[in-house]
């Protein structure tokens, strides 16, 4: 069709615009973009890059995982890209059985392992307003569908639930952080296992440089787990993301980066789109277009656009023409400036709305939106504008949208992440700090919130929301709330995203001194583990003076034994026994803190570590003689007269523990072993369950000492206890300890021990669990050498363990590596090799201060 101008039309106020029709379409077209104007470009420049993916493709094909990554900046084509391809793939026909996933993420951050929860709201049709047991009752269908069996679905159900955020994760709650984590990795590489079966599984990520750490994480260890597998990972980012974080040892990784269209690429994509009309427009104009575009498809696209819309651009005779004189045009030089122009030339109510929206987001719901804009009533008016514009689009539900709204409402996204960017960046200040603190209030309206406030994403939009209102302790205390979410699962770098944001958003904040020092506790207590020691430091110690100014010295104590752990773990001994020593010397004369019972603990731990085991006895003792005192005299009663004081508990229990298992390293192994049953007793009494897996595993290595006919029933027990609390850790420890107990008290050493050890094996490299994993393979070698009369396995076994231990240096490792491989030589009549093998495990044993009989037992204890 051409434009014919605006007519007067009977019973219309207004001109109306009249069009032509010059012909008939071959195909249907959108009725939006150029298309709506009739032009059509195909891709250009880009037969390269969508050689490099179909490659890609088809080694995928074959069975090998790969990752294949669209780099660019924001309009160059990454889309566009991405759409050929999958036409590309549909022309050609998709592999049989062949999935597809997809998940976008938004430039508000995403939840804790909200991409992969995405995935699986996609694959198992469960959206966010759903009832929890609708959603629950869809994945065990699901699950079912793809094979799986009632015990698997119980295992994995609860973890899934837990990723969706259905729930409360009640069944997962006596799990620590790590395992926790490590579980819901194995339990979603099962279910992409599942999937597998049934054909290829393609995952696509768009805007993958907004998704949350635990997502990227995860999604490396599953390519990078299931590299044999017909499995392919397309993800779309800008180049700020590090690609480093997808890169795999055992996946390809094809990198794609899009630069810029070059100018004569610009003027072949120019020319595809008007066809026998571009050489009818002016040189400089198609000379301005190009340079403006600087190479940017969708630059280049929007300025056609802006041409068109402004009736620069006209149809005429069936082609298109200028109508003015090309060095009098105005173009802005930048997108942001061309976008904008667009906007100002929006009816006010519509303009309005749009800047309302783009405080909520990329993704939004009409539901919220209409609660929020400041003329209900047009909202829809305005909103059809907004989509005749081609400034947002309709969307699928997804669960980056707020999961309270109505169901049935519908749900919109901006037409590109840069248009959202920039109406959001052009608000002023003081309005967009209104807007915020109006749409945190429609959302704690809408989820009830309150202590009943479960779910990651509601506390996430709430803390983005009023923190950059006017209420920003509110604000704080809900992203506090989302970074201890993500720290119960031990997603520490969303954790660590959520309490920095806490923290500057409390740097704004008169009198909130006592929540910004909880969160830079928590930060310490986050930074350390990671290696970022000066950094946990730096707030432990701005912490510790703020409450030294207060004059609370037991919470100083607090913060001295935390600094010190941060020194031992960095190999700073002397540092740390100081803070643990200022923290003891801060408590003289208190009235008996629980606090210094776990400096006393962390005291006996440190030379326990340090293979002073008197002294760890020691300390260990005045632990528990603390809490007694707490107790009138009874460490046991000390926690059951106060059934809240889990710590108290926690420091009996571990006390007991270390107790135990130095006095085990001294010999004293009758007293070791009454000292681990206390602590297995006083840890089940209050449901530290997984103190208690502790302890069954050190008591089933001192019973096959001491009262064999007990230790195969006592580790029985221990992993009857990891399996109901799902901590697979202890569940590999305690097979391990199992196989050595068959092996070394009954005859079915190949009938259950071997399986035993192999079990531990397994668990330990599903879960990458290697500072573990050198014992099951101790122990099967151990199995291979004395009961199962193949040398070369035991070889194996003895060398894939050495490796791990001299990575640790873990003299209770190393001694029976060497000691394994000294024998085992010496059985194959290599004596040289023997005799070198038999010195270096002496040299251990000399190093440490160690008798080699201790050290038969003790790579057992934990």
């Amino acid at each position: 069709f051409e434009a014919l101008g605006e007519l007067v039309v009977k019973g219309k106020a207004d001109r109306v615009p009249a069009y032509r029709v010059v012909g008939l379409l071959d195909v249907p077209r959108s009725g939006r973009g150029l298309e709506a104007h009739g032009l059509v470009a195909p891709l250009i420049g880009r037969d390269d890059e969508l050689d490099q993916m179909l490659a890609a493709f088809d080694r995928m094909q074959r069975g090998r995982a790969q990752v294949l990554s669209l780099i660019g900046e924001a309009g160059v084509g990454k889309t566009r890209l991405l759409r050929e391809f999958f036409l590309k793939l549909e022309t050609s026909g998709k592999p049989q059985g062949m999935a597809v996933r997809r998940a976008a993420c938004s430039s508000l951050g995403e939840q804790t392992y909200g991409v992969v929860a995405t995935f699986f709201r996609e694959a198992y049709g469960v959206v966010p307003d759903e009832s929890l047991g609708v959603a629950q009752q869809k994945l065990t269908t699901g699950l079912h569908a793809l094979g799986a069996g009632e015990d698997e679905v119980a295992r994995v159900a609860p973890i899934l639930g837990y990723v969706l955020g259905l729930g409360s994760g009640d069944p997962l709650h006596h799990l620590e952080p790590e395992q926790l984590k490590r579980q819901i990795f194995l339990a979603l590489r099962t279910l992409c296992e599942r999937r597998l079966q049934h054909g290829p599984l393609m995952l696509v990520v768009e805007d993958l440089h907004w998704a949350d750490a635990a997502s990227v994480e995860l999604l490396h260890f599953l390519v990078d787990r299931l590299a044999d597998r017909p499995l392919i990972l397309v993800a779309t980012y800008r180049p700020t993301f590090d690609s480093k974080a997808l890169a795999s040892t055992r996946a390809a990784h094809t990198a794609i980066r899009l630069a810029p269209l070059p100018a004569a690429e610009s003027e072949a994509l120019l020319g595809a789109f008007f066809g026998l009309s571009a050489n009818r427009l002016p040189t400089a104009l198609r000379e301005l277009i190009i340079k403006r575009a600087g190479g940017n498809p969708f630059y280049l696209e929007e300025i056609v656009r802006s041409l068109i819309a402004a009736g620069t651009l006209a149809r005429e005779n069936g082609g298109w023409t200028c109508t003015t004189d090309a060095g009098t045009m105005d173009v802005p030089p930048t997108i942001q400036g061309l976008l904008l122009s667009r906007l100002d030339r929006l009816p006010a109510g519509a303009r309005r709305l749009i800047q309302e929206a783009a405080v909520l987001g990329a993704f939004f719901d009409l539901q919220v939106l209409r609660m929020v804009c400041s003329e209900p009533d047009a909202c829809e008016t305005n909103l059809d504008l907004l989509l005749d514009a081609e400034l947002l689009m309709e969307a699928p539900r997804t669960s980056g949208m707020h999961g309270s709204a109505a169901a049935g409402e519908r749900h919109y996204r901006f037409s590109h992440a840069l248009v959202q960017e920039v109406v959001y960046q052009n608000l002023l200040v003081r309005h967009r700090t209104e807007l915020h603190g109006r749409v945190g209030q429609v959302l704690e309206e809408l989820c009830g919130c309150g202590d009943r406030l479960e779910r990651l994403e509601d506390m996430k939009a709430l803390g983005h929301h009023f923190s950059l209102s006017g209420e920003k302790l509110k604000g704080a205390r809900y992203l506090v709330r989302a970074g201890d979410w993500a720290r119960a699962i031990y997603a520490n770098e969303d954790a660590l995203r959520q309490y920095e944001r806490a923290l500057q958003t409390l740097s704004e904040c008169q009198g909130c001194d006592p929540e910004r020092l909880a969160v830079r506790e928590r930060l310490g207590d986050l930074l350390g583990p990671i290696g970022r020691r000066e950094a946990a430091l730096e707030h432990y110690e701005a912490v510790r003076r703020a409450v030294e100014g207060n004059g609370d010295r037991v919470a100083q104590a607090r913060l001295y034994r935390k600094m010190g752990g941060v020194h031992w773990d960095g190999g700073d001994r002397d540092p740390a026994l100081a803070c643990f020593q200022a923290g003891l010397a801060l408590l003289e004369g208190e009235s008996q803190p629980i606090e210094l019972a776990h400096l006393y603990q962390e005291m006996g731990r440190l030379a326990f570590r340090s293979g002073d085991n008197l002294r760890a006895v020691e300390w260990a003792t005045r632990a528990l003689a603390h809490v007694g005192r707490l107790a009138g005299g009874s460490t046991e009663s000390a926690a059951a007269s106060d059934r809240e004081n889990q710590e108290a508990a926690a420091a009996v229990s571990h006390a007991y523990n270390t107790l135990g298992v130095a006095l085990a390293r001294l010999g004293r192994l009758q007293e070791a072993t009454a000292h681990i049953e206390r602590s297995v007793a006083m840890a089940q009494a209050h449901g530290l369950l997984q103190a208690a897996c502790r302890g069954y595993a050190n008591l089933g290595v001192l019973y096959s000492t001491l009262e064999p006919s007990r230790a195969i029933e006592t580790c029985v027990n221990g992993l009857e206890v990891a399996k109901k609390i799902g901590d697979l850790g202890f569940q590999s420890r305690l097979y391990a300890n199992l196989a050595v107990a068959y092996c070394a008290l009954t005859d079915r050493c190949e009938e259950k021990g071997m399986g035993a050890a192999r079990a531990a094996i397994d668990l330990d490299r599903q879960l990458g669990q290697l500072d573990h994993l050198a014992v099951p393979l101790i122990v099967l070698g151990q199995i291979y050498q004395c009961h199962g009369g193949d040398p070369e396995r035991a070889r194996q076994c003895y060398t894939e363990a050495l490796g791990l231990a001299e990575e640790a240096g873990e003299p209770q490792l190393l001694f029976p590596c060497y000691d394994g491989l000294a024998t085992l030589y010496l059985e194959m009549g290599d004596e040289t090799q023997a005799e070198r093998y038999m010195h270096r495990a002496q040299q251990v044993c000399e190093r440490a201060g160690l008798e080699p009989d201790s050290l038969v037992v003790l790579p057992f204890f934990c």
